[in-house]
């Protein structure tokens, strides 16, 4: 399916937004927006492990929404431009939106798709 048909672009945005679903990731991203870090700066800044940045890095990295680059034995990653700017609209439009997002039984933390 092509990205530029209607269905495609609603298909690719869905995967884009899914990149960004995951609390774990989110908070990678967060991390990422002040700039490159190692995964140990990362660990340090988010709280989690350090298989699960290494594992959500990955994930990040091959949906092609962060870019790394090895200097000597440390990996440093980095977000890919235009994903500061998408989190910024988010931020947009959680100041006019983010209680009632916030209060959706619908979109509510733990609840299962149905």
């Amino acid at each position: 399916m092509s990205v530029e048909s209607p269905s495609g672009l609603v298909e690719t945005r869905a995967q884009l937004f899914h990149g960004f679903s995951d609390r774990s990731r989110l908070s990678i991203v967060e991390a990422l927006r002040e700039g490159e870090r190692r995964v140990s700066d990362v660990v340090a800044v988010t709280g989690l492990t350090q298989p699960n940045v290494s594992m959500h890095l990955a994930c990040l990295w091959e949906c092609g929404l962060v870019a790394r680059e090895k200097r000597g034995r440390e990996v440093y990653y980095r977000l890919i431009e235009g994903v500061p700017e998408l989190l910024s609209a988010a931020d947009v439009i959680l100041v006019v939106a983010g209680e009632t997002v916030g209060a959706c039984p619908r979109y509510r933390v733990g609840r299962r798709a149905a």
